[in-house]
């Protein structure tokens, strides 16, 4: 391995590299990318399994089937972990199209706006959820 003047690896290895906000929300903006391309099959399988529920029983409120409510509790889950992707990936394209203009690219900008990023997908996926429970339960 090739070292610098500094005696420090030239290349960044994983014992080397420090993370930082930055490269977290690069990551992430790829990994929510790819959830949510994938997310397209686990909707469908769901509106699958509702559909055929619907025409089985009577309601599926009433039935007292443990797989149900497993299948229930499983596709909520997921749901929720699609809507944070959705969100996050909207608002890290959001700030993507800003530093496409030029914007945010100091240290500090950068910085502050992926904590931003993150803080508003939360805030949005728990706004999401509020609404549905309230949707559902009042």
């Amino acid at each position: 391995m090739h070292k610098n003047s500094n005696n420090r690896p030239t290349s960044p290895h994983l014992e080397v590299y420090r993370w930082n906000v930055s490269s977290i929300t690069s990551i992430l903006h790829r990994a929510t990318g790819v959830a949510l391309h994938f997310s397209v099959l686990v909707l469908a399988w769901y509106l699958t399994y509702y559909a055929y529920q619907i025409n089985v029983a009577d309601s599926a409120e009433t039935c007292d089937c443990p797989m149900s409510t497993i299948f229930t509790n499983i596709f909520s889950l997921a749901l929720i972990f699609i809507a944070f992707s959705l969100y996050y990936h909207l608002c890290n394209g959001i700030r993507h199209l800003f530093w496409d203009i030029g914007k945010g690219f100091e240290l500090k900008d950068a910085k502050r706006n992926g904590y931003l990023v993150l803080l508003s997908a939360l805030v949005l996926t728990v706004a999401t959820i509020a609404a549905v429970a309230y949707l559902k339960f009042f």
